[in-house]
């Protein structure tokens, strides 16, 4: 192992000098730039006192000062506290107050009215813009349209000093990032250089190819696991380079594929969906790519076949491989890949990975084909949760495992399929219904967009079955009694009649999350 994150970047830096390593807003830094802009960053960071186990707190997009400030913390020991940059005051209120930051960099329009709630905590304000080092034009614009009150501390403004890199250990915290929990509660991950530095180094042989020809598009946050190890950790573990989007644009997203500067992807079934659903996308320059990930949420076998489909016709190498994790695991922990991959699944576990599938109620382990609940044990997991006394982890045998909350079995290949989170499988007349496969059973039909179920309380049955559909764009017209009518006769056609829903209702388009996922809690919110 290489001790600090920064140290495996240094590493890789050494041998891809002259390699691209971040494309951002038409702007390109090969490592030995990238290396000098972080270590210039870290001085930034010690001038203000920042040093070995403080944490800063890092609200931003996916820009350059957001990576940047990633490795510069652990060029000093501190720890990155990456947080949505949209996160609401009074839930940001809760962070601040558990992970005791000594500095908070936010965006200049969020800052003025983020300082004004965090007004009682003794926290160092600093100011980034997104477009700071990258295009001149924009970053005019946006110093044009935003102007800071004197609590905040330009980061631009800050003396850079020398610093020599603090080497870090394994076992050294070098990450926070929150989680739903594994039962919905949030908790903070704490996350520590061998589990993130294994993971980078696991990455790569999923990918595959010549690594410089590896220029990953990265729309996902940073905030989110899978966007910080695979977008970021990964390639520049590895001398590839990651290309960030501050915010995913299709049509901006398309141009970088159209020139060749992005030739993989990483994303949630949205991005996907809203590439297939644009003319612009299809063409001989899909030729280019050279393989696709999708993990976040659950993922229609529609939308594999369509995506891989499209690379085919345009004889492309490129497919589009499922995956699974959860922040406990930086969020990558299985995945299909070229060379091994089997329909339905999410792969089989990264190496050094062991799962197996518990009883939900007892946590006694079950055979293969069993359904229950997934428990992954392994070198890339989290230390813990931040200020939690308790033992997150199971023993059993020799191994110590992470309860998922996620509900699936393994087949007697190893291969995972995941169905559901635990907390949204629904118990209608006694019966386990997880939701997943209505929704699978709805997008069949090209001309549902989205689909959601879940379970809404019934005196009678304990529960029932709501599904909320979304047409596809272009398809807003569409007869919605004759497709209700077809897609009830597959339904009954596919599920006990327990799954049945008892009602089924069109939105334009269903609520998302920050990263592109459906939001559970608007939607269950619908039915209150």
């Amino acid at each position: 192992m290489t001790g600090s994150l920064y140290n495996q970047f240094l590493n890789t830096a050494k041998n891809y000098g002259r390699s691209l390593a971040v494309r951002y807003e038409g702007k390109d830094w090969n490592y030995n730039k990238l290396n000098r802009e972080i270590l210039k960053m870290a001085g930034k960071l010690k001038t203000l006192g920042i040093g070995k186990g403080d944490v800063v707190a890092i609200l931003l997009p996916n820009c350059f000062a957001s990576l940047t400030l990633f490795y510069a913390t652990s060029a000093l020991g501190a720890i990155a506290y990456l947080i949505h940059p949209f996160t609401p005051a009074e839930e940001l209120h809760q962070y601040i107050e558990k992970s005791h930051p000594k500095a908070v960099v936010l965006l200049d329009e969020e800052a003025n009215g983020l300082v004004s709630v965090l007004a009682n905590e003794k926290v160092l304000f600093l100011a980034a813009d997104p477009f700071d080092g990258a295009n001149p034009f924009k970053k005019l614009c946006y110093r044009g349209f935003h102007r800071l009150n004197k609590e905040i501390k330009p980061l631009s403004k800050v003396h850079s000093q020398a610093i020599v890199p603090n080497n870090g250990a394994d076992e050294d915290v070098a990450l926070y990032l929150n989680t739903g929990g594994t039962n919905g509660e949030p908790k903070i991950v704490e996350l520590q250089n061998g589990s993130l530095n294994r993971l980078g180094l696991k990455g790569y042989p999923l990918i595959g190819g010549e690594v410089t020809a590896i220029k990953i598009l990265t729309a996902i946050p940073l905030c989110h696991g899978f966007g910080l190890a695979m977008g970021i950790h990964t390639p520049l573990s590895n001398g590839a380079s990651t290309v960030l989007m501050n915010k995913f644009r299709t049509k901006q997203a398309i141009s970088l594929l159209h020139k060749g500067e992005a030739t993989a992807i990483i994303g949630v079934p949205a991005l996907y969906n809203a590439l297939l659903s644009k003319d612009a996308f299809y063409g001989p320059w899909l030729k280019k790519q050279i393989i696709a990930f999708v993990g976040g949420d659950s993922v229609p076998e529609s939308l594999l076949a369509r995506y891989n489909e499209t690379m085919e016709k345009y004889h492309s190498e490129a497919r589009l491989y499922q995956g699974y994790g959860l922040t406990e695991a930086v969020n990558v922990a299985n995945v299909n890949t070229a060379k091994e991959h089997c329909f339905g699944s999410v792969g089989k576990p990264l190496p050094g990975l062991l799962e197996i599938i518990v009883d939900p109620s007892t946590k006694k382990p079950l055979p293969p084909l069993s359904h229950g609940e997934i428990a992954i044990a392994g070198d890339t997991l989290m230390k813990g949760y931040l200020g939690d006394k308790g033992d997150p982890f199971i023993s059993i045998g020799d191994k110590r495992y992470v309860l998922t909350g996620d509900y699936g079995y393994l087949n007697e290949e190893g291969y995972l399929f995941f169905e559901q989170r635990l907390r949204r499988i629904v118990k209608v007349k006694g019966e386990t219904i997880c939701p997943s496969s209505i929704e699978k059973a709805a997008l069949y039909f090209y001309e549902i967009y989205e689909a959601y179920a879940y379970g809404v309380k019934d005196e009678r049955d304990g529960a029932t079955i709501h599904l909320a559909l979304a047409l596809r764009h272009g398809y807003e017209d569409t007869d919605k009694a004759l497709l209700l009518e077809s897609l009830s006769t597959r339904l009954k056609s596919l599920l006990p009649s327990s799954a049945i829903p008892s009602r089924i209702y069109f939105l334009k388009e269903l609520p998302k999350t920050a990263i592109g996922k459906i939001d559970d809690a608007k939607m269950a919110s619908l039915d209150q």
